[in-house]
């Protein structure tokens, strides 16, 4: 689940990092405080000795830059394409705008099959035009730089509560 906007649930992310040096300070005393500062320096710990998977997982999505590109399409509708891991590839996603939260319609794999030996990033187009958009699919002709491709994405029934 995720607030309307990229950019929201970031900046309620550091808000939360800016206040919690003062909430800690200011109530240093009670016990509640000090288990909850031993409990962030634990999983600071812990989330870097696996390899820094979920460290960098958290700075990635936290600062905005997992997000390797974007395109805002028309009807409230845009592309992205997203790595918010080390070990994994990049997702592309279809991402509609919500009045308070977005919705993801489609992740699927960054690439596009252009013939049947040639396949295309999607994190490499230079633009994204919406041709045409339906309840089960949606048109886009992505703009390369020595090339244009149209796909059909279909949107599959996502059964995680963050979709």
């Amino acid at each position: 689940m995720s607030f309307t906007g990229y950019w929201s649930d970031r900046i309620l992310f550091w808000i939360w990092i800016a206040v919690t040096p003062f909430i800690i300070i200011l109530y240093w005393k009670k016990l509640v405080t000090k288990l909850y500062f031993g409990f962030l320096i634990l999983c600071l710990i812990l989330s870097i000795l696996p390899m820094g998977i979920l460290f960098f997982g958290i700075i990635l999505s936290g600062t905005g830059s997992g997000r390797l590109n974007h395109f805002n399409l028309e009807n409230n509708i845009r592309i992205q394409t997203v790595a918010y891991g080390v070990m994994g590839r990049p997702r592309v996603q279809i991402v509609k705008d919500g009045f308070l939260f977005d919705k993801i319609k489609l992740e699927d794999q960054d690439e596009i099959e252009k013939n049947d030996s040639t396949w295309l990033e999607v994190r490499d187009a230079i633009n994204a035009q919406l041709v045409k958009e339906t309840d089960t699919s949606i048109t886009v002709k992505y703009f390369f730089e020595n090339d244009t491709l149209q796909t059909v994405h279909e949107f599959q029934e996502k059964t995680s509560l963050n979709y």
